[in-house]
């Protein structure tokens, strides 16, 4: 072989490694650091009584949050929003749980008004909803429940067992290395190449893998009620999750909303969608 076709050979397979090595960056700058949203209104709108808190979690980012008190109640509600939204996102489908309880809602890390770059979609904000519990504790709430909506339900359930005494998780997923896989399938077989030069971009900025995140591999060590909620028309993140995390806690009750797609849940089920869960803290906080 030529001295021309070596170098020619050489080049093409560095600047290959050159451009997978760029777009494994973007990808990961992309999921990991999302655009903020932050809802366009604040409580005050809506006329409710409620506390501006600054939460600290154990590796020192301060989260935005919101504490409604419900004076007649001693239980509290922990509500954990989706990626990449923020809290004021899920206060209109859960505003309903004040009539009964305390919430408190926060957002997570990197999203809204909270600090931090980045986002872990799920691992690090385990720390978020503990830094929430502790607050509570703090104030001497001792039956305390989550409500998680698509990552918040995934992170609420890799908390770790005997902190939350239930939890309600909508549209969450089993692992996150399926979800990335499935959303970069259009990439075809290229998408194994790229999905682990995220994951060693993971690893630097995380310390884990999306391996690592996970609710599937927690959930089987959670002795306490669990409501898991899926549209089985979910686009996002498959109906298939959520069986597989019944399947592992057999214990956990599943409810499959018949046309609803990802996070549409409680506005095709309507009002039936605010008495289950109502009912379901009702008789496990």
């Amino acid at each position: 072989m030529s001295d021309l076709a070596i170098k020619i050979i050489a080049r093409i397979f560095i600047y290959a490694a050159l451009i997978y090595f760029v777009f494994s960056i973007i990808f990961f700058l992309l999921y990991s650091h999302p655009k903020r949203y932050i809802s366009p209104f604040n409580l005050k709108d809506f006329g409710a009584a409620y506390e501006e808190i600054k939460l600290l979690t154990e590796d020192n980012i301060t989260l935005d949050a919101w504490f409604i008190k419900n004076p007649k109640s001693s239980k509290a509600i922990i509500l954990c929003h989706g990626y990449p939204m923020d809290k004021g996102n899920i206060f209109h489908l859960t505003a309903f749980l004040s009539k009964k309880y305390n919430l408190l809602y926060f957002d997570f890390r990197g999203m809204g008004k909270s600090e931090g770059f980045f986002t872990s979609g799920g691992y690090k904000e385990i720390m978020d909803i503990e830094a929430a519990l502790q607050f509570l504790n703090e104030r001497g709430f001792k039956g305390i429940g989550a409500y998680g909506l698509s990552m918040g339900a995934a992170a609420a359930l890799m908390v770790e067992p005997g902190k939350l005494k239930a939890i309600a998780a909508d549209s969450p997923y089993a692992d996150l290395s399926s979800v990335l896989d499935n959303i970069f399938s259009i990439f075809g077989i290229l998408r194994h190449p790229l999905l682990a030069g995220m994951n060693i971009w993971n690893k630097i900025v995380f310390g884990i893998t999306t391996q690592n995140v996970s609710p599937l591999k927690n959930i089987g060590n959670l002795n306490i009620p669990i409501l898991i909620i899926h549209g089985d028309k979910d686009s996002q993140l498959p109906l298939s999750g959520s069986k597989k995390l019944h399947e592992k806690n057999p214990e956990s009750e599943l409810w499959i909303i018949k046309d609803a797609d990802h996070c549409e849940t409680s506005f095709v089920a309507g009002n039936e969608y605010d008495r289950r869960i109502t009912d379901f803290f009702d008789k496990n906080l």
